[in-house]
């Protein structure tokens, strides 16, 4: 018979065996200890000279482990093991010159002389057949009894234990490069998202402020422009919720733990939030406390803004109360409110994103439920716990519990809101990359009677403050420039060429805390864009009261 004559059959389930077989991504893979040493612990068990793990894909016998062999493969016509993997058994071949199959092998008329074979199949769990760990000797052999198989069987059972392992491995890994790239994917998409979809909303904001100048004493007018503000100001607080929800989600904010004093964000919510609350008829009362805390001022400061326009927003009728209580080394922060309650069994899911009470048909005026989400995600960011209690009917309170401390860390003073300033007169260099952005802040600053200088970079900025544009009395520059030069960059620069500390104001989508300690050490004042024009008056004056160093 001749050689090429000699083809064995293919299983049954070859396709799906196939696809197996690469699904553990083996195949040409280099040497490992572990099937090595499995094929040499084979050969001595069973007193063989030759042990292989072999694999069977669709033109060769490729051996992932060998002992007593020189050749890494052969092909499929001539294995053995071709015939193996037709039925879970253990295959023995007790002397190849008897057996039609194998008499007339190529493996067996010359090098290695195969005259023994016994192969035990590679079965997976969905009992697709790889390949063999098999045992060969260049006798014939009548002593591969029942208890010889069963242990040839352990052995495949084995080898296969650590294929599957392998590839858990292998997935593992390729799971965990996944996740790093959405993990950076994800971040990628945060810093674009924080920048670039909040520029649209910017240069609305700005431009409806040149606008109700312009209309200002025209009533109908007037109280369409109200109306496209209000429609505004919705999507803004709505991109800030989802913004801050994804980068809480994302892991890119990184507290900065100090100890200070609960007084001072305190005073600041109160000023700012005594306002919404007259507009309701509602009492806003805030107890002293002298107590020092450890938390981020920042992110304290956010979440309490959160609970009390929150309870603002759910009460009708009534007062607002934050309090504080000590006990033993932590400090209870309690906002109190006289609104409808939360029943019992919903107390957990006001936690949750857009979930809301009482607002089936989702008003924005009811808030968009993002407020208590960021609330309990930037808690368990500090590892502070927060927590509910309400009667229906009677009210809520929210209570957030912080360490005590010794003694404040020495910081600079907090950020203060004063009112929005007269800007006529001045002269504001502005420091944008994107036009329209420039043009947008540009245009409002002088409807407000604001000389401006418009350029796009730190070296323009430069270059017209030496042609004679004179020196500005205020720098408003974002904080993302073209290239790698950063807006404090840019204000170090045209102070450097002033030889005196300009007030300055930095302007970022970035909602990390980190950017308003840089904007801190950097002795200018930070605003948040989206912003509206109020709030950038206000950032001007304080950057007036700021001192660089």
């Amino acid at each position: 018979m001749q050689i090429d004559k000699i083809e064995p059959p293919w299983p049954l389930d070859e396709l799906a065996r196939l696809d197996s077989l690469k699904s553990y991504g083996v195949l040409d893979t280099p040497a490992e200890e572990v099937f090595d040493r499995i094929t040499r612990l084979a050969a001595r068990h069973f007193d063989a000279p030759i042990a292989l793990v072999s694999l069977v894909d669709e033109t060769r016998q490729w051996f992932k482990a060998r002992f007593g062999l020189d050749v890494s493969c052969t092909g499929r016509k001539l294995a053995f093991c071709a015939y193996s993997i037709l039925e879970e058994r253990v295959m023995v071949v007790p002397d190849a010159t008897a057996d039609d199959r194998f008499a007339d092998n190529v493996l067996v008329t010359g090098p290695p002389h195969i005259r023994f074979y016994a192969g035990a199949p590679l079965i997976t769990p969905d009992r697709h057949l790889l390949g063999t760990l098999c045992v060969i000797d260049r006798r014939p052999r009548d002593d591969f009894g029942l208890d010889q198989r069963r242990d040839l069987a352990e052995f495949s059972r084995l080898v296969m234990h650590e294929l599957e392992a392998r590839r858990a491995m292998d997935e593992a890994q390729r799971a965990r490069r996944d996740a790093q790239r959405a993990d950076r994917a994800k971040t990628r998409f945060l810093a674009a998202a924080s920048h670039d979809l909040r520029q649209p909303f910017q240069a609305m904001e700005l431009l409806l402020g040149v606008l109700a100048q312009r209309l200002a004493g025209q009533p109908t007018p007037l109280e369409l422009l109200e109306r496209v503000q209000e429609a505004l100001h919705s999507g803004q607080d709505l991109l800030n919720g989802l913004l801050d929800i994804a980068t809480l989600e994302a892991g890119t904010v990184e507290p900065t733990v100090t100890a200070f004093p609960v007084r001072q964000v305190a005073e600041r919510l109160t000023r700012e939030m005594s306002a919404q609350a007259d507009l309701k008829g509602l009492r806003l009362r805030v107890m002293d406390c002298n107590a020092v805390v450890r938390s981020d001022p920042l992110l304290l400061e956010r979440i309490l803004r959160n609970l009390l326009s929150n309870a603002i927003a759910h009460t009708s009728g009534g007062k607002i109360l934050l309090g504080c209580r000590r006990r033993d080394a932590t400090l209870w922060l309690d906002v109190w409110d006289t609104g409808p309650g939360i029943p019992p069994e919903q107390l957990d899911l006001v936690f949750e994103e857009f979930y809301q009470l009482g607002n089936p048909e989702r008003n924005r005026n009811k808030g968009l439920g993002l407020g208590l989400a960021i609330v309990r995600r930037t808690a368990d960011l500090l590892g502070h716990r927060v927590t509910v209690r309400s009667q229906v009917g009677k009210g809520t309170m929210f209570r957030l519990e912080l360490p005590l401390a010794d003694a404040p860390t020495p910081s600079a003073d907090p950020s203060a809101s004063p009112d929005a300033p007269n800007l006529a007169g001045h002269t504001v260099l502005v420091i944008e990359d994107e036009q329209q952005q420039r043009g947008a802040l540009a245009m409002y600053l002088r409807s407000q009677g604001c000389r401006t200088i418009d350029v796009a970079s730190a070296e323009e900025a430069v270059a017209r403050m030496g042609e004679g544009s004179g020196l500005p009395d205020v720098v408003v520059s974002d904080f993302r420039l073209t290239g790698r030069t950063t807006g404090l960059d840019a204000i170090a620069a045209v102070r450097q060429k002033a030889g005196r500390p300009i007030p300055a104001v930095l302007v970022t989508g970035d909602t990390d805390p980190q950017r308003l300690r840089q904007a801190k050490r950097a002795g200018c004042a930070l605003l948040h864009k989206p912003f509206r024009p109020d709030d950038l008056r206000r950032a001007l004056s304080r950057a007036f009261e700021r001192k660089p160093g």
